[in-house]
């Protein structure tokens, strides 16, 4: 945890200044503490009933409200967890179970689109790589002897060469809303591709160390992204993959309440929640936040790409709601994909504002023929935040085969059950994991049940090794 003020950003925050900010931070851990003792013996002579969900032990009880009050420091004062500078190498020696390593930044031609942006500069991108361990014994060339080694971890590719595998590579981007955490071994979100890599079901991850909004606005995170995985593939060229996604409002002004607030450890208190998204985007216009790129899942880019009667029916979906039937619905509600027109960003309620406050005709379909032929005349670019996919294509056509994993007792149930009916809707196949009773990202929560974090992970990996 970090409490020194760094960023202007927490400036604006009610206690991020001194002495404001230790005062603060010291009552709010002190009374957290206090506050555990009685609910261990609330919780423990109440019926099940008084719990926030009743299939909850004491332990899950005291962890999420312990977790909850702690992460409000973050929002109020401007506390960060778990993060490091994203331009500082890392010594090697001192990790046990991955490597660090540099990768440049995304090559020139690839630069295009949301990310070619002037006011955010590319730049190289540190990854702690979790690799297999090297095998006691390494296939060689016909006529030379086999080589025995020790149990040192290979570098990249070295691996799956020399046992003839096809590479099972992942990229794994850290949690924490931005502002929190990293890609190094000791996070706590590590423990996500720690396990994948523990059981086996990847050759090998790539963490990627990209830049929070501390350090640079959007789009620094998607560049850096892009980077690791442009390097990934031309690697394995030569030589012959949270988090549930955050919807914005329709403006940074306008408060749309999460549901689940008494059952999960996420806050959701509104003046932060905005300034957060303002940092975010830096010195890219309001409308950004309505760009398929930064918020998928909002109303409005859900209403551009595929109308109103579909933004409404997933409005509220849940995973509850989401049977064979519903699925069904999703997939069936249009024949061709809808795809918007592309034209000035801020929508008004029957038509789209230009920037004089004149209405247009609102957004229409065409023929992917003709919506590649605007694309064309109007390139994606954070000008036009809603926009037409490449090529004429709809929001997730040719998304790949995706696994999303929820409890229905988490703040962000809406925003993903939207993203998953999005891709639903575009014929994804999507394989939807509920975990019943859970709080947001259960499994890097070592403090829930282990049976049910075992049941999840066995069904996370059963649908890779599928794939």
């Amino acid at each position: 945890m970090s409490t020194k003020k760094q960023f202007a950003y927490q400036e604006d925050m009610p206690y991020a200044r001194e002495p404001l900010k230790s005062l603060y931070v010291c009552q709010r851990i002190f009374t957290t503490l206090v506050m555990v003792g009685w609910w261990a013996l609330y919780y423990s002579i109440m019926p099940r009933s008084y719990r926030p969900r009743p299939s909850w032990s004491v332990k899950c009880c005291i962890a999420v409200n312990f977790t909850r009050r702690i992460y409000r420091v973050t929002e109020l004062a401007g506390v960060t967890w778990g993060t490091r500078d994203p331009d500082q190498p890392c010594d090697n020696r001192k990790l046990k179970r991955t490597r660090f390593e540099w990768v440049d930044p995304l090559p020139e031609e690839l630069r295009t689109g949301v990310i070619a942006d002037p006011q955010v500069p590319f730049k190289r991108v540190g990854c702690f790589v979790w690799p297999r361990e090297r095998p006691k014994i390494i296939p060689t060339c016909p006529g030379k002897e086999e080589t025995h080694s020790d149990d040192t971890l290979m570098d990249g590719g070295e691996f799956e060469e020399a046992a003839g595998e096809v590479p099972v590579i992942g990229i794994f981007l850290h949690g924490g809303g931005y502002c929190h955490m990293s890609a190094h071994e000791n996070a706590p979100t590590s423990q996500i591709p720690e396990r994948l890599m523990r059981d086996k079901v990847f050759t090998e991850i790539h963490a990627v160390e990209y830049r929070l909004l501390q350090h640079a606005p959007f789009p620094a995170a998607v560049q850096d992204a892009a980077a690791v995985y442009a390097h990934i593939v031309q690697r394995h060229q030569r030589h012959g993959h949270k988090k549930p996604t955050h919807a914005f409002p329709e403006t940074p002004s306008c408060y749309v309440p999460r549901p689940h607030a008494d059952t999960d450890y996420l806050v959701d208190t509104p003046e932060p929640r905005a300034l957060l998204q303002r940092t975010f985007l830096g010195h890219n216009p309001v409308e950004t936040m309505h760009s398929p790129y930064v918020s998928p899942t909002s109303s409005r880019v859900l209403r551009a790409f595929y109308g109103d009667a579909f933004a409404e029916s997933v409005a509220d979906l849940t995973i509850a709601q989401l049977d064979d039937q519903q699925r069904q619905y999703l997939r069936t509600m249009c024949s061709v994909p809808a795809t918007p027109v592309p034209a000035t960003p801020i929508i008004g309620g029957g038509g789209i504002l230009n920037g004089h406050g004149h209405t247009k005709p609102p957004l229409i379909s065409r023929p992917p023929e003709a919506a590649s032929e605007e694309q064309d005349r109007s390139p994606t670019s954070l000008a036009h935040p809603i926009i037409a996919s490449p090529r004429g294509l709809s929001l997730f056509s040719e998304f790949p085969k995706t696994c999303v994993v929820l409890g229905d007792a988490e703040r962000l149930e809406r925003e993903v059950m939207r993203l998953v009916g999005a891709m639903e809707r575009d014929g994804v196949d999507v394989h939807t994991i509920w975990v019943k009773d859970a709080p947001h990202d259960v499994l890097m929560m070592k403090w829930w049940d282990e049976g049910v974090r075992d049941a999840v992970w066995a069904q996370v990996e059963e649908w890779v090794r599928r794939v």
